[in-house]
């Protein structure tokens, strides 16, 4: 067949396999349509992201509008469980509360660079008791634990705590945490890296934050990786 009908086929042998149940239960008429594959608007409509800045730049500049966010500057998974946010079309409510007004299908955690000042096993066992957290809350979602972005080279040579060998020896860490069943692992940074391994310093103005434009990007990105067939297996 022609590359649609692959990409197809790829999509209904992940559907059946991993997540059958929950394609069925959210599709509106209770039956799985795995032969279309789902409108952005319609990929998204389930789906909730929680994170930090780069988080609150794809609420704001992604264009990701069936989306819920639960997303501040500088929140970690230190704050996340306690934190009240005001979450869109929602309003302020702690994690909890939102998880017990709503059930999601896919949730994408994008938290850990914020954390990176404490000692490294103790944000790396902060951060599997969130991940345990939304499991246990929202049993029936796909869970993506998301790679943290890269720094530019002249920010991560010159911070003792905010670079790159942090940056990927957390990644790894929580790369560990998926079981590419109801755990997957997405990382976008070769999407915005230089050669070097290093967000492009053409895609950032502070050094740390893509610019608008590029949020976009990497909303699609994810929804291309998604759809597409089941990332990190």
């Amino acid at each position: 067949g022609n590359p649609a009908d692959e990409t197809t086929a790829a999509g209904n042998e992940s559907g059946e396999t991993n997540t059958n149940e929950t394609t069925a239960g959210s599709n509106t008429s209770g039956e799985a349509a795995p032969s279309e594959t789902p409108t952005k608007e319609e990929f998204f409509s389930d789906v909730l992201f929680i994170g930090d800045s780069r988080t609150v730049g794809l609420m704001e500049y992604a264009g990701l509008d069936t989306a819920n966010f639960f997303a501040t500057s500088g929140m970690s998974s230190f704050k996340v469980l306690s934190e009240e946010v005001s979450v869109p079309n929602v309003g302020k409510v702690t994690l909890t509360t939102l998880f017990e007004q709503k059930s999601y299908g896919k949730i994408f955690l994008m938290l850990g660079i914020n954390e990176l000042g404490y000692s490294f096993s103790s944000v790396v066992s902060q951060y599997s008791e969130v991940v345990d957290f939304i499991r246990q809350m929202q049993p029936q979602a796909t869970l993506y634990v998301c790679a943290n972005l890269h720094l530019t080279a002249s920010r991560s040579d010159s911070d003792e705590i905010y670079n790159k060998e942090n940056i990927n020896r957390l990644n790894t860490e929580i790369a560990a945490l998926a079981d590419n069943e109801n755990i997957f692992y997405l990382d976008v940074n070769p999407l915005f890296d230089d050669e070097n391994g290093a967000l492009n310093a053409e895609y950032s103005a502070d050094d740390t934050h893509p610019y608008g434009k590029y949020y976009a990007q990497w909303g699609q990105w994810i929804y291309d990786t998604c759809v597409q067939s089941k990332p990190a297996q």
